[in-house]
C-alpha cells in the first residue's frame, strides 16, 4: 500500500484551491457558508483518493457525508441550509438535529465533518513546522490520539493506525502529492492552517452555544 509515495507519480491535489474555498467560506460578520466548506472539503478528498487504497476509506466517508449535505441544499428546504448558522437554526427550531435516520440530519452531518476538520488543520499546523526529515506517520498518530479517535470505534482506530505507519518524511509526502512545489506548498500551509483554524473555530462556537457538540 506504501506503493503510491514510491512509484514516482507526481499527484496534483490543489493546497490552493482549498484555501480559497476556505477564505470565501468565512464572511466578515463570521457567517460560515456551508457550500463554500463543502467546496474545501471536495478537494481534501482527492488528497485521500490519491493515495488509493491507503486512506481510501476515509475519502468514502468523507464523500458520504459531503452528499447528504449536498442532497439538503438542492431539496425544498434549501434556503436553510445556505450557512452554518441558518441550517442550526432551522433543524433546531424543528427539533431535528439529532435526527438520524435513513437520511441524518444536516447537524449530525456536518458535525463529523468538523471533527475531521480539526484533525486536518491539526495535521497541516504540525507538518508546516516540522523539518523536512520528520515522518508525517508521527505527527498524524499524535494528532489522530488528540482529535478524531475520540471520535471513532476500535476498528476505525486500527485501521487509521496502520494507514498512517505508512506516511512518508514531510518532503517526500508533498513532493509526490501536491499540485503545487515543495516552497510554494509550505506557504500556503501557514495560510490554510489560519483560514481553516477560523472555520473551524467559529462552527465549534455555534455547535457549543446549542449543547449540540455531541450529537450520537
Amino acid at each position: 500500500m506504501s506503493s503510491v509515495f514510491n512509484d514516482g507519480t507526481k499527484h496534483d491535489f490543489d493546497l490552493e484551491f482549498v484555501l480559497h474555498a476556505l477564505q470565501r467560506c468565512y464572511l466578515n460578520d463570521g457567517t460560515v457558508l456551508l457550500s463554500e466548506y463543502l467546496t474545501a472539503y471536495h478537494e481534501l478528498c482527492r488528497f485521500f483518493k490519491l493515495t488509493g487504497r491507503l486512506f481510501g476509506f476515509v475519502a468514502r466517508d468523507l464523500e458520504g457525508k459531503i452528499r447528504v449535505l449536498e442532497m439538503m441544499q438542492k431539496a425544498d428546504e434549501s434556503q436553510n441550509y445556505q450557512s452554518v448558522q441558518s441550517m442550526l437554526e432551522y433543524e433546531c427550531g424543528r427539533g431535528t438535529a439529532h435526527t438520524n435516520d435513513f437520511l441524518p440530519s444536516g447537524s449530525r452531518t456536518l458535525l463529523r465533518l468538523h471533527w475531521a476538520m480539526e484533525f486536518i488543520v491539526e495535521f497541516m499546523d504540525r507538518v508546516c513546522k516540522s523539518t523536512d526529515d520528520d515522518t508525517t506517520s508521527q505527527i498524524a498518530a499524535e494528532v489522530y490520539k488528540k482529535t478524531l479517535s475520540n471520535h471513532h470505534p476500535w476498528f476505525t482506530r486500527q485501521i487509521a493506525a496502520l494507514a498512517m505507519h505508512l506516511l512518508p518524511s514531510r518532503k517526500q509526502l508533498i513532493q509526490v502529492m501536491c499540485k503545487q512545489d515543495y516552497e510554494t506548498v509550505l506557504q500556503l500551509l501557514n495560510r490554510v492552517v489560519e483560514s481553516g483554524r477560523q472555520v473551524y473555530n467559529t462552527t465549534q462556537a455555534l455547535y457549543a452555544e446549542r449543547n449540540l457538540l455531541n450529537i450520537p
